[in-house]
């Protein structure tokens, strides 16, 4: 019934009417069209940024990929409900049973979805010039602030993980304080995140920081001289984000 009015006499209707029982009426189809193409540029422009400057250890790239898929539904969404009372309602009530349960393990990674969130929000108000203007504005505030923190900590993070088999000879009860003590020497900071040890295998991994390449030759070069064998791998931070 309501389906076959003519959407011409909607407009003689009162707004509350007119707004309950047909949104589509007040939707402005070419200012949605042109929200959601600034949104697919501001949404590439986020990835890009993301992908550049976060430091985040999941698949940066991968993940990127959906923020404009995310600007869009959130444009569109915000879009139709501020037409309507009522398909505001029905939004609360269709969230209340749809429940996200996507992993996000990087604080960094929550904050680039908040950003998309919020210009998308801003985007289906109809706030598009203040959108475009916060965007740019963040974006260059974040590089800004990322280049000054990468200057203020010359700083290099990486993984080295190193294992060999123990001899007879060697001294099993101070094999933890023997690598921490060649990596120290060398290194800004170290820290243990792993430790197998078997009666004939050791295998650690630890992630430090570093200022030069010489010293990375260096804690190499100790290595090997002082345990025989020894397999070392070095996986730089950001290049977890491959993996």
């Amino acid at each position: 019934m309501i389906e076959s009015v003519d959407p011409l006499l909607v407009n003689f209707l009162p707004q509350d009417i007119r707004s309950t029982f047909f949104p589509y009426a007040s939707v402005g189809l070419a200012s949605l069209l042109l929200n959601l193409l600034i949104g697919y540029i501001l949404a590439s422009l986020i990835g890009i940024h993301f992908r550049k400057f976060s430091t985040a250890f999941g698949n940066r790239k991968d993940f990127s990929r959906l923020f404009p898929i995310l600007m869009l539904s959130v444009i569109l969404i915000i879009t139709v409900v501020k037409a309507s009372l009522a398909l505001a309602l029905g939004l609360v009530g269709a969230l209340s049973i749809v429940r996200f349960r996507t992993p996000i393990k990087e604080p960094e990674e929550l904050i680039y979805l908040f950003l998309n969130i919020g210009l998308a929000i801003a985007l289906g108000a109809g706030q598009t010039f203040a959108a475009i203007i916060a965007c740019v504005v963040i974006l260059i505030l974040m590089a800004v602030s990322k280049k000054r923190m990468a200057k203020s900590f010359q700083e290099n993070g990486l993984f080295l993980s190193i294992s060999y088999t123990v001899t007879e000879n060697a001294a099993k009860d101070t094999i933890l304080t023997d690598l921490k003590n060649v990596l120290t020497e060398y290194t800004v900071r170290v820290d243990l995140s792993r430790f197998d040890y078997s009666d004939s295998k050791v295998d650690a991994l630890f992630f430090i920081n570093i200022h030069t390449a010489e010293e990375l030759d260096s804690i190499v070069f100790q290595l090997n001289n002082k345990f025989d064998q020894a397999n070392i791998s070095i996986l730089e931070q950001n290049d977890i984000s491959g993996l």
